[in-house]
């Protein structure tokens, strides 16, 4: 199951359509779990890492994937190279990511981008690595290419990733 938890106001019809995204793309249920408050002293923009960590516990069992969603702005990443703009952070392998609408201009009109977002982050958790397919939801989300790209897996992504859902726990 993948539990949506909202730091901010959403439109629920928004909601629904992502929850229907993410249920198409994963083959597992998804669903708006409610709102959830963002922890005190976190300050926009949201380093995403120090607000993962964070977050209060939340109703989910251990194969449970739990998204963050926010529409506040996400610190970019510091890098050797410079820094790379955020939408989303993920665990490799881990049960939490967030992902954020900052960027996204007309947000009912452009869901499939954050889907898109909200997809490559928990394919992270169930740990897949990014694509080198530009159609791919895995494919780095900096490139200028990123934002044309439909919500959905590669084959090689798509495979890994039911494999790694066919073995979970429950």
């Amino acid at each position: 199951m993948i539990r949506i938890f909202t730091l901010d106001e959403f439109d629920p019809a928004l909601l629904k359509q992502l929850t229907k995204s993410l249920y198409t793309a994963f083959g597992v249920g998804a669903e708006h779990s409610g709102p959830v408050t963002a922890p005190h002293g976190q300050q926009e923009p949201y380093d995403a890492n120090k607000l993962l960590e964070a977050m209060p516990k939340v109703s989910a069992l251990a194969d449970d994937k739990v998204l963050f969603l926010t529409s506040r702005k996400l610190a970019p990443r510091k890098l050797a190279s410079g820094e790379a703009p955020t939408f989303g952070l993920a665990r490799y392998s881990a049960q939490r990511a967030v992902v954020t609408s900052v960027g996204i201009k007309n947000l009912a009109d452009n869901i499939k981008l954050l889907a898109r977002y909200a997809m490559q982050e928990i394919g992270h958790t169930y740990g897949l690595h990014h694509c080198l397919d530009p159609r791919c939801a895995m494919y780095p989300q900096w490139t200028p290419s990123y934002v044309t790209g439909d919500s959905t897996f590669c084959t090689f992504c798509r495979d890994t990733v039911d494999a790694k859902i066919r073995t979970t726990k429950s």
